[in-house]
């Protein structure tokens, strides 16, 4: 193998190639301009020619200079992913999913709670898609239709239905029983008690909901708490309903909720084994809970 220059003379000159003069390459590599100019000078007396025409401040590759530097650009790549993977022990098997907020806090983290994980697992609870391109292993995403660009797998299509605490829904018979007690409207759902009561047929009814809240989790919170009527997600109220603060108002309450739960991975990026246990877990718990909705 023939010997290499000093590897922060091959930097500095990638730097400057670049980043298009000394002080930019300076500046990323923490040092000052008269280092960078010191390291390509040494760098050019070794291989015997110039590598850049400097035309006052600005610097212009020579044609020996641009032959090196997409490969050298490469090298320092393979070098950084190879840094990585040397340190890749120290969080071995960490996995990343990302997941909406309500989603997180209502059905995964209690779930979460009753597998044994044997790594470290960081819950992310910003927009699910945009943690998955910032290097999230996997997320699960609410939306109409298959995430664009993503490989993605169905998970269950949403069902909302009307939910109260039980001292409440004992008191309603019919829909129109609705329109004289409180009603709540989650607006983070694309369909409300206006959609649901057209689709039972009761258009003479004026749903004017008493509190409005733009997540699921306070929506569900209010009903259990007696304070109304709510037509919930049902994936998300199952706890609520499982322990008893919350009841179905009417047995055949269910309407489609128009979006669907996806798991969502980046395209082309290889899946740990961990990352590939977790995903095959949640598709599990997602079949078991729609295996039990008649149920609730």
């Amino acid at each position: 193998m023939a010997a290499l220059p000093p590897l922060n003379a091959l930097r500095a000159f990638e730097a400057a190639a670049r980043r298009g003069s000394f002080a930019a390459a300076a500046g990323e590599l923490n040092v000052t301009p008269a280092a960078i100019g010191q390291q390509v000078r040494q760098l050019e007396a070794l291989i015997g020619s110039a590598l850049f025409e400097r035309e006052g401040r600005t610097l212009r590759l020579t044609e020996r200079g641009g032959a090196a530097l997409d490969r050298l650009s490469r090298a320092f790549e393979l070098m950084g992913e190879a840094s990585a993977a040397m340190r890749e022990s120290k969080r071995a098997a960490r996995i990343i999913l990302a997941a909406p907020p309500d989603l997180s806090s209502l059905w995964l983290a209690p779930r979460l709670g009753t597998r044994a994980f044997t790594s470290g697992l960081e819950l992310v609870t910003s927009d699910p898609l945009a943690a998955l391109d910032m290097g999230a292993d996997l997320a699960i995403v609410r939306s109409a239709g298959a995430p664009a660009g993503r490989d993605a797998q169905l998970l269950l299509r949403e069902t909302l239905s009307p939910l109260a605490a039980p001292a409440l829904a004992r008191q309603i018979r019919t829909p129109g029983d609705l329109e004289t007690l409180p009603l709540i409207a989650d607006t983070s759902a694309p369909l409300g008690w206006t959609d649901w009561l057209a689709r039972r047929g009761a258009y003479g009814i004026v749903p004017e909901p008493g509190f409005i809240t733009d997540r699921a989790g306070p929506a569900l919170a209010l009903a259990a708490a007696g304070t109304g009527i709510v037509l919930g997600r049902k994936l998300l109220a199952a706890g609520a309903v499982n322990d008893g603060r919350l009841v179905s108002v009417f047995a055949d309450g269910d309407m489609p909720g128009g979006e669907s739960y996806w798991l969502a991975f980046a395209r082309g990026r290889r899946r740990s084994e961990a990352a590939s246990a977790l995903a095959a877990w949640i598709r599990a718990e997602m079949a078991s809970f729609t295996d039990a909705a008649d149920e609730l």
